[in-house]
């Protein structure tokens, strides 16, 4: 694997702090005053430069290899949306409408992190085969975390000794809004459905399409991993990753694999899916 998954993901994260000032007025319960707007908008702006530092990073693949074209884009997003913003303030300054300038500005954000989410999309990730040494299980955690982390409309997981630890480990910081389907056998009390029961019913009522699908042994052997459109083949458990030497490879991606991993999903019984 490359890095340009973790690069991807600093991006995304050091946006969200980057524009966590504004972002907080437009939760507030109350409508800020335009003074407020104007600090939050001006703490945004100085630490713009610093995050564009990310997003070249990001576009650059090698010392002539430079995606000129996306890292624009990309980059400029918070200045854009700065922009709109500061005329949203000015005009709250002569109309005095505090209301509408924290609704116009919550569009704005939304508006904003679309762009945002297209543009990335486009700067692409190039995944490698891998290999962790034996006892290695840290590296090979971070590793596949960097992989489940990129997952901006689906990810599925067939293992047919998923444990409870999954949840906590690589479903802490996932997007609750994306297709997550997890595929396992039945088990017993510490992998399968009855290992994760009591989890997994938790997560149906925080993720909003999410479900929990039961197959019998013989359809589910190797491991894999679906992230968007990215197949991955995973030797042992991500539970047991790095222990003994361990393969984390892309796999065939192709319309008919991925049909076949659905013919799995949807042979299986649905044991929990969100409410």
């Amino acid at each position: 694997m490359n890095n340009k998954a973790r690069e991807r993901n600093e991006v995304i994260m050091e946006l969200g702090i980057l524009i966590q000032p504004i972002v907080d007025l437009v939760r507030a319960n109350e409508p800020a005053s335009v003074h407020e707007c104007r600090i939050a908008s001006a703490k945004v702006r100085a630490g713009d430069a610093m995050w564009r530092s990310s997003v070249k990073k990001l576009a650059s693949f090698a010392p002539d290899v430079f995606m000129h074209t996306q890292f624009q884009k990309t980059s400029h997003v918070v200045e854009v949306f700065l922009g709109n913003v500061d005329t949203m303030i000015s005009a709250a300054t002569i109309s005095n409408d505090l209301n509408q300038l924290q609704i116009a500005c919550k569009k704005e954000v939304e508006r904003m992190r679309g762009d945002f989410d297209q543009y990335l999309s486009e700067i692409p990730i190039e995944w490698e085969p891998e290999i962790f040494a034996a006892n290695t299980p840290f590296t090979a955690y971070v590793k596949i975390k960097d992989a489940i982390s990129t997952a901006s409309s689906r990810l599925h997981y067939f293992d047919r000794y998923l444990g409870p630890n999954f949840f906590e480990l690589f479903l802490r910081d996932t997007d609750r809004s994306i297709e997550l389907r997890l595929v396992t056998t039945v088990g017993d009390g510490q992998y399968g459905t009855s290992g994760v029961r009591t989890v997994s019913d938790l997560a149906k009522k925080e993720f909003l399409d999410y479900k929990l699908i039961e197959v019998t042994p013989t359809e589910l052997h190797d491991r894999n991993l679906i992230v968007d459109t990215n197949v991955f083949s995973l030797g042992p458990g991500t539970d047991r990753a790095g222990f003994a030497l361990t393969n984390f490879n892309p796999s065939d991606s192709s319309p008919t694999a991925q049909k076949e991993f659905e013919r799995i999903i949807g042979v299986g019984n649905v044991i929990h899916e969100s409410q």
